[in-house]
C-alpha cells in the first residue's frame, strides 16, 4: 500500500522527453545497463557533438556538420572568433530543433591558442535558459 508521501513523489519526477547514450557507452554501476543522459544534458551533449562535427564524418548524413575545426587552424584572433560564432549559430540552428537559441559567445585566447566558447539557449517552452561552455582547441 502507498502512502500519500510516495505518491507525490511519484507526481513530482521529471519525465524523460530527451535522452541520449553517453558517448562513450559507459555501463551503469549497478544496472550494468547503458548509461543515457537526460533532458537538458541530453541535449547540451548533442550540442557538443554537432560543434565538433565535420562535414562528411557522419555516415548517410553527410550535410551534417560544420567548418569549426578547419577554422581552428587559422590564427588567434577577433575575426576567426566572428567566424567560429557564426558557424556555431548556424549548425544549431540547421540541426538542433529543440532549443531555441539566445547567445553565442567566443572568446579568443591567444597564449593557449584556443577559444573558449559560451552557447546560451532555451529548450522547448522553458524560461530559464541554459548555457553550454566548452574550450576549442586544434588538435594535431
Amino acid at each position: 500500500m502507498s502512502t500519500r508521501a510516495d505518491r507525490y513523489t511519484q507526481l513530482q519526477k521529471v519525465p524523460d522527453i530527451f535522452s541520449d547514450f553517453l558517448t562513450d557507452l559507459t555501463p551503469h554501476p549497478i544496472t550494468r545497463d547503458v548509461t543515457r543522459y537526460r533532458n537538458e544534458q541530453s541535449i547540451k551533449q548533442s550540442i557538443k557533438n554537432l560543434i565538433l562535427t565535420n562535414y562528411n564524418e557522419r555516415p548517410f548524413q553527410p550535410n551534417i556538420g560544420s567548418r569549426i575545426e578547419s577554422l581552428l587552424f587559422e590564427p588567434v584572433s577577433y575575426l576567426t572568433a566572428s567566424s567560429l560564432q557564426s558557424e556555431i549559430q548556424t549548425v544549431i540552428r540547421n540541426f538542433e530543433p529543440r532549443v531555441r537559441l539566445n547567445t553565442v559567445t567566443v572568446y579568443e585566447k591567444p597564449d593557449d591558442n584556443a577559444y573558449e566558447v559560451t552557447v546560451d539557449f532555451y529548450i522547448g517552452n522553458n524560461s530559464q535558459p541554459t548555457s553550454v561552455n566548452l574550450t576549442l582547441e586544434r588538435t594535431r
